[in-house]
């Protein structure tokens, strides 16, 4: 278990732009595949409070991770629960969450019912990660929602101001035009409903 601030930056790419960050940032750096499979309650009460619950499945690393906004727009609380392959296999087959960990404490803490849970949906995203320096981390993904992909960058930096500042002075400098991001879990519901 853990529990960590993140704070990122995104902007969605087009597929040129994504393909020329790769040749310049990761010229011999293979993606790694993940798959995230998003819940919520049928009255949507996580998307509600700004939150996003997944379940992550890659390679050597499963986890429970819930998203809880902090006052910074760019800052989130992250709450994650290490998983087993055992235990992920069964809880992507039972489509469910972890039940013990501290993911679900928070979770009943502030009154979301486990049992109402749902799978909204999965997607799949194929990742590239670079540290530009120590304080600020590099991320490609392009992201497979059924039949629908997508590009983005991510820059998850250590300082808010620091990072709002490199993030923009990056796009400039890579040519690339300010395109807001929603979150992956956000887009996949207006992808498919």
């Amino acid at each position: 278990m853990s529990k960590e601030l993140e704070i990122e930056f995104k902007n969605m790419l087009t597929k040129t732009e994504f393909e020329q960050l790769i040749t310049k940032y990761f010229p011999t750096t293979l993606a790694f595949s993940q798959t995230n499979c998003y819940f919520d309650t049928p009255s949507q009460q996580l998307k509600e409070q700004g939150m996003g619950l997944r379940l992550r499945k890659r390679f050597g690393k499963n986890e429970c991770t819930l998203k809880v906004p902090t006052k910074n727009s760019h800052t989130y609380q992250e709450i994650t629960d290490d998983l087993t392959e055992e235990q992920m296999t069964a809880l992507i087959m039972e489509k469910q969450i972890y039940t013990h960990g501290e993911v679900a404490r928070f979770l009943k803490s502030i009154n979301i019912p486990i049992n109402d849970l749902n799978l909204i949906g999965s997607l799949t995203t194929n990742r590239r990660e670079k540290k530009l320096n120590n304080n600020v981390l590099l991320v490609l993904d392009e992201s497979h929602f059924g039949d629908v992909v997508d590009f983005e960058l991510e820059m998850e930096v250590s300082d808010s101001l620091q990072g709002e500042s490199f993030f923009n002075d990056f796009l400039i400098k890579e040519g690339i035009k300010r395109r807001p991001a929603s979150k992956k879990i956000a887009r996949m519901i207006e992808y498919h409903g």
